[in-house]
């Protein structure tokens, strides 16, 4: 915990001397994605029939945007990886972001706005003169995001259906970090007592100001969770009768969050945790039973059986949040060659009227071409900035498991504002010198480069090689910057990676003092581009994940592969429309399209 928090001074303190920086981003590529691939069949402010009480949502059923059988708009997003610890997995977040994945239109630097909002679809509420009407919700501000300033402020309205007003009936002014707040708000007055009642969450923003710009970004976090409305409830109702998991699961490797697969067959010691950690919450009054805990470990591949660790039962005390440390008895094995993903996931079994949803966990435990300290996900931005960084260097370290060819490097960078981040560079490459810290010259040193961003999801840009690299031993992967401005390479702050991080401004290496993990992945043999990056937005494949069939969107010749890059499946004639894939194992494939002298690449999962 004491770390977090060092993360978090370091991601909300800015000083113009400063030589290792976090920025926040300008931009949720996670949003963006999903925004871009299904505009056509989103609409905002869709409001579906009336509901009748309990109103409740956890928002651990749905991701990125809210369950539109209970709200009406689409802007706050729904994940679980911008808090450390929840009350049960999944959280809705207030930010500065609108629907699109973009800092709102309306954004200024001299006052606050009006960002996002969240609001109840109809609720049934005509009990006149019912005082014991409550709604609840668990809150906090900042989490892993920025902390919302004073004059900033979360919200919570209800709406007179009759007089057609909303009413505020309970705030926050912005504040850093802390623990997550239960409050209970009773709705008494007749005014609100009607059919068609509706209540939202909204939060100002402001995005402070705009002497640097390129540490301009999204800003001002909130996060809710538990929202329970209901009859029959007092003010000193405060029970939640949930027990959930608080925390998502995370590698299984005990150094990286992937590797190559080709990498760790090869070893004779497995990189494997010793323990793994959960966390769950009881959210209830009373003592809880956890009947069962178990834990799951899956060959997307299908090439070998699902494997299972029983981690008991468990009398879990009121209000308590609990991390458990597991042994780990996993063993990685399949006959795939190349690239295999593994699903970990965890199971609580508990009282039947429990929720089933938030008692489930999971992670995916990729092996491709990479290696990888960060979990894929960017939470800001990183780089040297300030006064002496022109032409610093960041080194990143890594240890191959077998002598193999270097064959590029993935760097993932954040939009800034303005892409006042684009500036050129040297990529990189070091070996180890005798007091282990990076050799003073690079073995390789690539010029001209540019930071490129990628249209999907936390896409990581390849930036392959002309030659492979051999390489035996510990290397570093990094950067030689051309000027005083940061390059905002993605950051990870929910993986701690930074002991294999050093920097040099001074002709002196330093370790990196910032929390996180960068987003710079070197890959290996003769793959020059991994499954990660195939994606090709023109085309569209539904569904996807799919088992049986899938639909797609291009005319042309259609070819399926395995990760091995074996033919499976093949169309040369192919008009568009629906191909049979129920003979395809679960796992991962490629699609391939040649349609009118043009090449598309799309990755297909199969289930």
């Amino acid at each position: 915990m004491k770390l977090f928090f060092i993360a978090l001074f370091i991601l909300n303190s800015f000083c113009i001397y400063s030589q290792e920086k976090i920025s926040l981003l300008s931009t949720n590529p996670e949003i963006q994605n999903f925004y871009e691939k299904n505009k056509s069949s989103i609409k905002n402010s869709v409001t579906k029939s009336e509901i009748e009480l309990p109103f409740w949502d956890d928002f651990s059923r749905t991701v990125i945007y809210p369950d539109q059988n209970k709200w009406t708009d689409q802007k706050v997003y729904i994940n679980s990886n911008l808090v450390t610890q929840m009350p049960s997995i999944g959280i809705a977040t207030f930010d500065a972001i609108d629907s699109t994945g973009a800092i709102y239109s309306t954004a200024n630097y001299s006052s606050s706005f009006i960002a996002d909002k969240l609001t109840s679809n109809p609720i049934n509420l005509n009990y006149p003169e019912d005082n014991s009407i409550y709604i609840s919700f668990f809150y906090k501000p900042q989490g892993l995001g920025n902390a919302p300033e004073e004059q900033d402020s979360l919200l919570l309205q209800f709406y007179a259906p009759l007089q057609k007003t909303w009413k505020t009936a309970w705030f926050a002014n912005g504040s850093v970090d802390k623990d997550f707040e239960f409050v209970i708000i009773q709705i008494a007055d007749t005014a609100f007592q009607h059919s068609g009642f509706r209540f939202r969450f909204l939060n100002y923003a402001s995005l402070g100001s705009i002497t640097y710009p390129s540490q301009a970004g999204n800003c001002d976090f909130w996060h809710i969770d538990y929202v329970y409305l209901n009859r029959n409830r007092t003010e000193n109702d405060n029970n939640i009768k949930d027990i959930a998991f608080s925390k998502p699961l995370n590698s299984l490797l005990s150094k990286y969050q992937a590797m190559p697969w080709s990498h760790y067959k090869n070893m004779a010691t497995k990189p494997l945790k010793q323990y793994f950690t959960a966390n769950y919450s009881n959210n209830d009054k009373l003592f809880r039973l956890i009947d069962s805990l178990n834990f799951y470990l899956e060959d997307l591949s299908g090439n070998s059986v699902t494997q299972k660790i029983e981690a008991g039962a468990y009398n879990v005390p009121p209000f308590n949040q609990t991390e458990i440390s597991v042994n780990n008895f996993f063993t990685f094995s399949t006959n795939s060659n190349q690239f295999c993903d593994f699903n970990f996931r965890g199971n609580i079994v508990t009282a039947s009227y429990d929720s089933i949803i938030n008692n489930k966990v999971s992670y995916t435990q990729k092996f491709r071409d990479y290696y990888a300290y960060d979990d894929g996900t960017a939470e800001a931005g990183y780089g040297l900035y300030g006064s002496g960084t022109k032409y610093g260097s960041v080194a990143y370290k890594f240890f191959p498991e077998k002598q193999d060819n270097l064959a590029g490097v993935q760097i993932y960078f954040t939009q800034t504002y303005l892409n006042e981040s684009q500036q050129y560079f040297w990529l990189n490459i070091w070996l180890q010198g005798e007091n282990g810290n990076p050799e003073t010259t690079p073995i390789l040193s690539i010029e001209g480069q540019r930071p490129e961003y990628e249209s999907e999801l936390n896409q990581f840009h390849f930036y392959k090689f002309d030659e492979p690299l051999a390489l035996t031993d510990t290397f570093y992967v990094g950067w030689t910057q051309t000027t005083e401005d940061m390059l905002n390479v993605g950051f990870d702050l929910n993986t701690i990676a930074n002991k294999y991080l050093f920097y040099n401004i001074s002709g002196n290496w330093l370790q990196s003092t910032v929390q996180g993990a960068v987003m710079i992945r070197p890959v290996f043999g003769e793959i020059y581009q991994s499954v990660e990056n195939i994606d090709n937005v023109e085309i569209n494949i539904y569904p996807n994940p799919a088992k049986n069939f899938i639909n797609i969107d291009k005319e042309g010749k259609i070819f399926i592969y395995d990760i091995q890059g074996k033919l499976q499946i093949s169309e040369q004639n192919f008009f568009g429309g629906k191909i049979n894939i129920s003979n395809l194992k679960a796992g991962i494939y490629v699609v391939k399209i040649i349609s009118e002298e043009k090449i598309y690449t799309k990755k297909l999962i199969v289930n």
